[in-house]
């Protein structure tokens, strides 16, 4: 007998429990209503099938006939993806860490561990990797979608020829959700207009209920179903996104396998834990606080955390802990009131991870509770990079800071600490936290050269499909492997075409070799990987890692120019089948070696779309991109309007501007918000008061929240019943970024307000609050003078509204300039308790 490949794979293929992918599947009468198929998958959707009954002039004397519905192959397994935000290889117990981690102990032990899995070091650049098997350029994610460029590479666009692996599995007869974080949808094209194409639901997921762009707080999220914002939290102060989304996962699946129990799930769940804001619930701070598993301080944390790896095995026995950096603060070195704030941050950091981690372990208990869990292929991926470190040296109670450039003393952040973890604060750690998390190696997120910024450890679980249950891989991977491993898994081919585009091949490598116990310790599949983040980049080959050394840390927004994107960088070497950590350097004992790598990058990189290198960070962020408001300088509204993102609204940024409000005030005056962008951590809104009893209510304001550190408020008279204009005019200091300028209010006419400000926001308001018309979503701009709670509806009518936007009042010359420290805003303690003069810069998200 003649053994054939084919015949082979398809042995192997069983051995492990996998679906292959073989002849179409036939179940029930062909025609009958009843009937279902298997697809080969070659073309998505598939072609309608030819009609195969009989018409005649009678239906008497016809014979009906139906299309065959698609299902996927048979004993194809639910597939439960799951990834959390931000987490750092070294902080889960799964993984040696101190934060308890009981889900993800549970599918580890149910399946294995991979030690040696990557991410691309940052967000959504990972994001859009994992759901496509591409690398990241080759989906348009070079960077996080709020820096795209106009290049392939870099245009937050996922290319139609690229599809996901939720249309694949959709078309195969899938039912396909999403959970979670959404950062794969392009900024511009965020809006309530579209288009979705690039929504979860335009890219093969049915069902999507999470929030959209790279963060959002957990209390008061931007959250939509499908592309409908919605606004559950209203009222309901302890409502937090982390449960609801384990509610809402879990109602979904009950209700499709209790209408369909045949169809197989593939469910998306991306929580936006551990990415700040750390927003757990008071019950979990608690919990963490009292297991003071952070007392001893990072250095300690690390040593501990470095030892339970080798005793778990996560780490072999001649892996070596990677130096401190010079550039942290070691923790002996701090002083009482340090280590007070930075193990409160720590606590905070502790409890989101493992109160998303039980939030987790209840979907897993549910798919279990529905008798599905034997049936469902379990992924779960720790992070989507390393560890961040954007809370900078002392961390901040408002990560809006960090990305308008402005560092928060010590004391300053103790006037949050005792709300450390609320919808009060925005919260995220001190960077040398960061560095701990990433236990054993080095560097942090937005690091790709070093696996600090990319390791993340996984697990995976298929009961009697995964038998080496407890066992630990070793073998290089990366995000792109993932779609590639369900499609075995599944036995689902990859498409050739999807609707009608031809399809480029996933660069990805199944990992499904991995299962079987006799390959516990084979070479890898995946031999050649290209890393690349703002110009700092790394190439794997068959052991070997060539990495640049960083030029610009993480932690710390530079005011230097970077330095050539070519030859600017020093390069290193390390031979990681031996030194594991990248702990030993030997780029200066084998130069050529060096050179060969970078030969191998350079070829990745023009294969995969990496160029043009790009090094820069904060002219990035205010690059053109096409959008609903390009070019706009007249905005007019009337009536009411919300969840408006950023893009597709009037920026007040850097920039001259006059806002006129046309309103009908009824009979007993009125009050409530007539435009407004922002809210708590920053923006703008012009109302009319609420007052306290009636007195002080139904005055014209504007209140400019400088990052809730400073507020500055013009007010007037009580407006009486009938026609009113009120204007809010400001005029610039400009050119430069995030200058003051000079405001005056006026109302009929007649100016009633004038105060100038000596600083304005640079970068960016909050982004994952809107802009909004006749009412205020999600936070309030305003704290403690005017003080309101949303949604603060307005209750007269608002006419019109028109805003007129100077040009964007900046150049090159005056930006960088502005990229040295500046002085804050002196403290205004009537308008909001503030922290003094904080020195200011202007740098990168």
């Amino acid at each position: 007998m003649k053994i054939s490949f084919n015949m082979l794979a398809t042995a192997s293929f069983l051995a492990l429990g996998c679906i292959p992918a073989l002849a179409q599947q036939v179940t029930g009468v062909p025609g009958t209503p009843g009937a279902t198929t298997t697809i080969d998958g070659k073309q998505l959707p598939p072609p309608p099938p030819p009609f195969g009954g009989v018409i005649k002039e009678k239906a008497s004397e016809s014979t009906a006939w139906w299309a065959p519905r698609v299902v996927p192959p048979k004993r194809a397994p639910n597939v439960l993806l799951i990834m959390t935000d931000d987490q750092g290889f070294g902080a889960p117990g799964t993984f040696g860490g101190v934060i308890p981690t009981p889900a993800m102990d549970r599918i580890a032990s149910q399946g294995i561990r991979f030690t040696n899995f990557h991410s691309t070091s940052l967000c959504s650049p990972t994001r859009a990797a994992l759901i496509t098997g591409r690398n990241h350029h080759s989906v348009g994610f070079g960077v996080v979608g709020e820096i795209s460029t106009g290049f392939p590479g870099y245009d937050s666009i996922i290319p139609i020829e690229k599809g996901t692996i939720g249309t694949i599995l959709r078309s195969n007869g899938y039912a396909t959700s999403w959970f979670g974080k959404d950062h794969n949808t392009p900024s511009f094209q965020s809006s309530q207009a579209g288009p979705f194409n690039q929504w979860p639901n335009g890219m093969g997921f049915e069902y999507f209920y999470g929030f959209v762009g790279g963060d959002a707080s957990q209390w008061q999220p931007n959250l939509f179903r499908n592309t409908t914002p919605i606004y559950p939290f209203e009222g309901n102060p302890s409502w937090n996104l982390e449960t609801a989304m384990a509610d809402e996962a879990i109602q979904h699946i009950k209700q499709l396998k209790e209408i369909a129990p045949d169809k197989p799930f593939f469910v998306y769940y991306v929580p936006g834990a551990t990415h700040a804001p750390h927003h757990p619930t008071p019950e979990w701070i608690k919990k963490i606080s009292d297991m003071h598993l952070f007392d001893d301080g990072w250095n300690k944390v690390r040593e501990k955390i470095f030892a339970n790896q080798k005793r778990l095995g996560i780490m072999p026995e001649n892996a070596k802990l990677t130096a401190w950096p010079k550039e942290l603060p070691e923790w002996d070195s701090l002083g009482v009131l340090e280590k007070k704030l930075f193990i409160k941050q720590a606590d905070v950091y502790g409890a989101y991870l493992a109160y998303a981690d039980h939030e987790i372990g209840r979907v897993i208990q549910a798919v279990e509770d529905l008798g599905e869990l034997n049936n469902t292929l379990i992924i779960y991926i720790g992070g989507d990079n390393g560890a961040s470190a954007e809370g900078m040296i002392n961390g901040t109670p408002n990560e809006f800071t960090t990305f308008n450039g402005v560092p928060v003393p010590v004391k300053a952040q103790y006037l949050w600490y005792p709300f450390w973890g609320s919808d009060k604060t925005f919260p995220h750690f001190a960077a040398p936290w960061a560095w701990a998390m990433d236990t054993p190696f080095k560097w942090v997120k937005q690091v790709p050269s070093h696996f600090g910024g990319t390791a993340q450890g996984v697990v995976m679980s298929w009961p009697g499909h995964i038998t080496d249950v407890g066992g630990l891989r070793r073998q290089f991977h990366h995000v792109i492997d993932i779609a590639p491993t369900i499609l075995e898994a599944t036995g689902i081919s990859q498409p050739e075409s999807v609707d009608g585009i031809k399809q480029s091949p996933m660069e990805g490598v199944s990992m499904v070799y991995t299962w079987d116990k006799a390959n516990a310790t084979a070479e890898t599949r995946h031999t050649t990987q290209y890393f690349e983040m703002l110009g700092n980049r790394s190439i794997y080959h068959d052991g070997w890692v060539a990495a640049t050394t960083p030029i610009t840390l993480p932690w710390e927004l530079s005011s230097a120019p970077p330095p050539d994107v070519i030859t600017g960088y020093k390069w290193e070497l390390y031979n990681v089948k031996e030194d594991p950590t990248q702990s030993n350097d030997l780029a200066a004992q084998m130069p050529d070696k060096v050179k060969e790598m970078q030969g191998i990058f350079d070829a990745e990189a023009k294969k995969y779309n990496v160029l043009p290198l790009d090094n820069t960070t904060l002219l990035r962020w205010n690059t053109p991109r096409p959008s609903l408001t390009a070019g706009q300088m007249v905005f007019n509204y009337s009536g009411g309007l919300t969840g408006v993102p950023a893009s597709a609204a009037p920026s007040i940024l850097n920039k001259s501007y006059t806002i006129t409000a046309e309103v009908e005030i009824p009979k007993g005056g009125a009050e409530g918000m007539i435009v407004t962008e922002g809210g708590r951590f920053g923006g703008y809104g012009l109302f009319l008061s609420k007052g306290v009893e009636g007195i002080r209510s139904g005055k014209p304001v504007f209140l400019y929240n400088l990052l809730n550190l400073k507020r500055t408020i013009w007010s007037g008279p009580e407006l009486g019943a009938g026609k009113h204009t009120i204007v809010f005019d400001f005029k610039s200091d400009g050119p430069g970024l995030g200058k003051g300028g000079t405001g005056v209010l006026l109302v009929d006419g007649k100016e009633v307000d004038r105060k100038s400000i000596e600083h304005g926001t640079p970068i960016t308001f909050p982004e994952d609050e809107t802009f909004d018309v006749g009412q205020d979503t999600r936070t309030g701009v305003a704290m403690i003078e005017y003080r309101y709670d949303p949604p603060f509806k307005f209750t007269g009518k608002i006419n019109k509204l028109t805003f007129k936007l100077g040009p964007e009042l900046k150049d090159p010359a005056q930006a960088k300039a502005e990229l040295g420290p500046t002085p804050a805003p002196e403290p205004d303690p009537i308008a909001e308790p503030t922290p003094g003069k904080i020195g200011a810069k202007v740098g990168k998200r």
